[in-house]
């Protein structure tokens, strides 16, 4: 392994914005929230943990949560600078062991267990990410702090021997600091964040190396420990994405995205959020071009946006599963017209359209009718529409060419739109 002569210096601001210059894409920018900072950055790779597995006394108060209960681990390699970005995103305040929202003061129910929830990892509170490179079963690089120190000792200790070392103390000096976000945690910075200087000095094979996470202490009473495994693999990302971007085309947003090269692509999904903070759910997707070198672009077509921000990403799965996700866009939809007609795209279609709604106020039961030239009704359908919503599926595949009109009445105040549009 690579090795260095001098120590780094140790580094820690508060609200770190990390870009490096020259760096070939955007870096996480350390907020202290972990999930907000990370899904923003193309390329970030994460692993999730059970939630609320950190065994709690039956003395806490109802809905505590602990301060060691991680839940999710980002990780982003800046394969430029060399240097490792990691979020570590908790349940509650890092290093509030009895979560009384205080990682500074044991709350009456813990001291009465003579459990103590000690101040900025001193004593025996610790955090440790350790790297097993060979991946033969030991643990050779550990980076956090151990459990006789306190978090001004944050760094990188590596060891030359086979055989493991307890968390508890790290008999051998630094190799590194590492560049923390905060070395105090509250309610404004939640999470554990920080960055490795120059990680390929420590690890040895970036493209698949074993990791394990630990946080916890022995002196807060009955309070667990939490614990995570896996498996980092930063290099060789299944697609190098160059663009996405998204336009509004007619009532719906159309989203493009292209790619330099794909490795074991198989296939993208869409994710849309009324909200860049809310739960992404799939609206759809795209299957991928397997592995190739050459530029390969992707168009896809969201039938119903909601009227204002729109925000969207893409979740590429390989192959083997493994997950990448894109960085967040944002397109603003205003809805089309006036609010007072219908719309058909495409037009002409097959059969199977969106049909473009009028203003929906509220909840509404709606009938939907397709005739034909002759003025007979060929489909009728009762659907439910809701407040807001801007565009509803129809399907009548199977109707012989030609050209038909949809009429469209809302029940809650029996106004009946028409629009035609041709089969072909």
């Amino acid at each position: 392994m690579k090795k260095v002569n001098l120590p780094f210096i140790c580094t820690l601001l508060m609200g770190l914005m990390l870009h490096t210059s020259g760096s070939s894409q955007s870096v996480p920018t350390f907020t202290g929230n972990a999930a907000a900072d990370f899904i923003n950055t193309p390329g970030y790779i994460h692993f999730n943990d059970f939630v609320y597995d950190v065994g709690l006394p039956a003395a806490a108060p109802a809905g505590t949560v602990t301060g060691w209960d991680m839940q999710t681990a980002f990780f982003f390699h800046d394969p430029v600078t060399d240097n490792l970005y990691v979020g570590i995103d908790f349940a509650s305040i890092f290093g509030d062991a009895d979560g009384d929202g205080d990682p500074s003061a044991t709350s009456s129910w813990l001291s009465s267990l003579q459990g103590t929830d000690h101040n900025d990892l001193s004593n025996t509170e610790g955090f440790i990410l350790a790297f097993d490179n060979g991946n033969d079963g030991n643990f050779d690089v550990y980076i956090g702090v151990s459990r006789v120190d306190d978090i001004t000792s944050f760094g990188v200790y590596e060891y030359t021997s086979d055989e493991d070392e307890a968390p508890e103390f790290f008999p051998v000096s630094s190799s590194a600091s590492c560049i923390l976000n905060t070395e105090k945690h509250n309610a404004l910075f939640p999470d554990l964040e920080f960055m490795i200087e120059d990680i390929s000095n420590y690890v040895d094979n970036l493209c698949g190396v074993d990791f394990t996470i630990f946080a916890g202490s022995y002196e807060d009473g009955p309070v667990g420990e939490d614990h995570m495994d896996g498996r980092l693999e930063v290099c060789n990302l299944p697609l190098d994405l160059i663009d996405l971007s998204a336009y509004k085309s007619g009532r719906r947003i159309e989203l493009n995205w292209t790619t330099a090269t794909e490795r074991n692509n198989a296939y993208v999904e869409i994710q849309h959020a009324t909200d860049e903070n809310s739960n992404f759910k799939s609206i759809g997707r795209v299957d991928g071009s397997g592995t190739t070198n050459t530029p390969t672009s992707y168009t896809f077509f969201h039938d119903s946006p909601m009227k204002g921000n729109n925000y969207y990403r893409l979740r590429q799965v390989d192959f083997d599963g493994t997950e990448w996700y894109s960085w967040v866009i944002t397109q603003h939809y205003s809805g089309e017209g006036d609010g007072r007609d219908i719309d058909i795209f495409p037009n002409p279609n097959t059969g199977e359209f969106m049909l473009g709604l009028p203003t929906v106020s509220r909840n509404t039961e709606a009938l939907v009718r397709i005739i034909d030239n002759k003025g007979a009704v060929v489909s009728e359908v009762t659907t439910n529409l809701t407040t807001g919503q801007t565009s509803h599926p129809v399907d009548v595949k199977g109707l012989p060419e030609g050209v038909y009109h949809a009429s469209l009445t809302l029940m809650s105040n029996l106004n009946t739109y028409n629009k035609s549009f041709m089969i072909r």
